[in-house]
């Protein structure tokens, strides 16, 4: 790649950190203000908090990355610094994915008219089920990250692995331990995105015909919100299949097939466009941040 497209990756890439960042301190501090103003927290608050308040640092760490890079520090290749930072890495990244599988679970069960009785009282006890959904999450990521991290030293970029195994026996006990880690980290929270985000459309599209059965016009208020609640489960749902090939290229790309810079951007672009797609998909962030915007457009007239 020439210096100049590679530029033009970075900056992309950079330019998604920046939105990432504004996007997810956006998400923890309204959700904070609520807390601190005495506001009961409802289960989404929660999770949206524990959401941004992970990829926010996670943000954070891309960044460090980025002047690690300019200032071409070797920080990878202290063996302490290295297992300190891919575990943090992977303990947010992991951590993350668990966080919006769970918000997936929770919009599927908020919205879904169960008849079974052990569904209903699992729908029921959501309150008190988010302290354990979080441990979960948090003990599962710290787990995946560990599995990975102990058995594994060698210098390994946090974000994009620059990896020369020149042996299929270095490759086959890399696998051994990337294999399982990503599962209990990626695809297991993935499977269950898929899951509920297919349940969820199934629900969705069923109160969508029984509306239309109901009304003369098309176009309704609450017709407009499942028809918006449509794209956003749909815009999820693509957005974390495409991270889920774009990570097993990045973590397995052993013979570095494809470049960095482009791996550097699509990495970036899940956590970003995610958490984007999350506040205008949800009514209280979402007045928020029109809330904000018409303040600076108020205080800063043309």
């Amino acid at each position: 790649m020439t210096s100049a497209v590679l530029k033009v990756a970075y900056g992309l890439g950079f330019t998604e950190i920046c939105l990432g960042l504004v996007a997810n301190v956006f998400i923890t501090i309204a959700n904070l203000l609520d807390w601190m103003a005495g506001k009961k927290m409802k289960p989404f608050d929660i999770i949206f908090l524990s959401l941004g308040l992970s990829r926010s640092i996670h943000m954070c760490l891309f960044i460090f990355n980025i002047i690690i890079r300019v200032l071409n520090l070797n920080v990878y290749h202290i063996s302490f610094l290295n297992r300190i930072l891919n575990m943090a890495y992977l303990f947010l990244d992991f951590s993350s994915l668990w966080f919006s599988m769970w918000l997936c679970v929770l919009y599927f069960v908020k919205i879904t008219i169960f008849k079974n009785s052990l569904l209903i009282r699992i729908k029921l006890r959501v309150p008190q089920l988010v302290t354990y959904m979080i441990m979960s999450s948090v003990l599962s990521s710290l787990l995946s990250g560990f599995i990975f991290v102990y058995n594994y030293n060698e210098p390994f970029d946090l974000m994009i692995p620059e990896l020369i195994l020149p042996i299929n026996s270095t490759i086959e006990k890399e696998l051994a331990f990337l294999i399982p880690s990503y599962f209990l980290g990626h695809f297991l929270p993935f499977i269950m995105v898929s899951i509920s985000s297919s349940f969820l459309l199934q629900s969705i599209i069923s109160h969508v015909k029984h509306i239309k059965s109901n009304i003369t016009s098309f176009r309704t208020p609450r017709m407009d919100a499942h028809l918006s609640a449509i794209r956003s489960v749909c815009l999820v749902e693509v957005l974390t299949i495409c991270y889920l090939f774009v990570t097993i290229f990045c973590r397995f790309n052993f013979y570095q097939i494809f470049d960095k810079a482009v791996m550097l951007v699509l990495v970036i672009a899940y956590p970003t466009f995610h958490s984007v797609v999350l506040i205008m998909g949800n009514a209280k962030l979402k007045k928020k941040l029109f809330d904000i915007v018409h303040y600076i457009k108020t205080k800063n007239p043309k």
